[in-house]
């Protein structure tokens, strides 16, 4: 789950406070969290972070490490392992792991083809980790040569 999305998470588990509210409540303009909770990328450096962390009353190392796996990341990971026809492994947050091949993704899930010939469908928001992960640089590189993905 990238920063934005466990965000958004940390924000419903709070009660749906509008951004306004978070903003008076944390410190960091309504503007910023709204570009946190919907950018692909990752958005925001350590202080805002770690202000956001004090908001919500979690470790602002959960923050910091989902900063590193953002969504354009899965995008381009699910890209490649589809074009390529080569297995991923998807870590959710609920603990469990699914390895396959990729049928089809799109920005709300993804369809993977598991190694015993079922198929399960991932929502993209579940997922915290995956693996192979590449260097987001790498997997830009080869997502142009692949055919391109979102930005």
């Amino acid at each position: 789950m990238s920063s934005g999305d466990y965000l958004r998470y940390l924000r419903a588990l709070k009660g749906g406070p509008d951004l306004f509210t978070v903003s008076e409540g944390s410190g960091v303009p309504s503007n910023v969290l709204r570009e946190m909770e919907q950018r692909y990328r990752a958005v925001g450096d350590e202080e805002t972070l770690e202000k956001l962390a004090q908001y919500y009353e979690v470790p602002v190392e959960e923050l910091k490490w989902r900063h590193e796996w953002s969504r354009k990341a899965l995008s381009i990971a699910l890209d490649i392992a589809c074009v390529e026809g080569v297995p991923i492994q998807l870590n959710l947050r609920t603990g469990q792991s699914f390895r396959g091949k990729v049928v089809w993704w799109d920005l709300g899930a993804t369809l993977l083809e598991l190694e015993d010939g079922s198929q399960v469908v991932v929502q993209r928001h579940m997922v915290d980790t995956w693996e192979p992960r590449l260097e987001t640089a790498v997997l830009e590189q080869e997502a142009e040569l692949a055919g391109g993905t979102e930005t």
